[in-house]
């Protein structure tokens, strides 16, 4: 997978995703050449890879016919962050899943965590910063 700037990504899953995914390929990505996994599925470019611009058009109708008020693809992207944080996750281990260059911008996340994790995070850069 391609993240922002073109980096590559890879992305562990679990049996049950793969599953999902699985079943998607099967049954409900239109047919195309096209190598991205999501694909537009009805339209004039049907069959298209869905551009992000595409996926926040569909977060706006779902969130409109169910009366959610707000909420954007990114969003779950810091919800994976959180509760990567919340569980105790290593900081390297989270810069690595959430495709970080950088320790401080994973850091961003720490806000949410309990304070046993702030606490290892902030351990964990006074020892980066001694070892400069």
């Amino acid at each position: 997978m391609h993240g922002k700037g073109g980096k590559d990504r890879r992305v562990p899953l679990d049996r049950d995703v793969a599953a999902v995914l699985n079943a998607y390929l099967l049954t409900e990505r239109p047919d195309s050449d096209a190598s991205a996994l999501f694909l537009v599925a009805k339209g004039p470019t049907t069959g298209r890879p869905l551009t992000p611009a595409g996926l926040r058009t569909i977060f706006r109708y779902h969130r409109a016919t169910s009366g959610v008020p707000a909420g954007a693809p990114h969003a779950l992207r810091h919800t994976f962050g959180t509760a990567l944080a919340e569980a105790g996750v290593d900081l390297a281990v989270m810069q690595a899943l959430l495709g970080h260059a950088h320790v401080d911008t994973t850091a961003r996340y720490i806000h949410f965590a309990p304070t046993h994790v702030k606490a290892e995070y902030d351990a964990a850069r006074s020892r980066q910063r001694q070892n400069r």
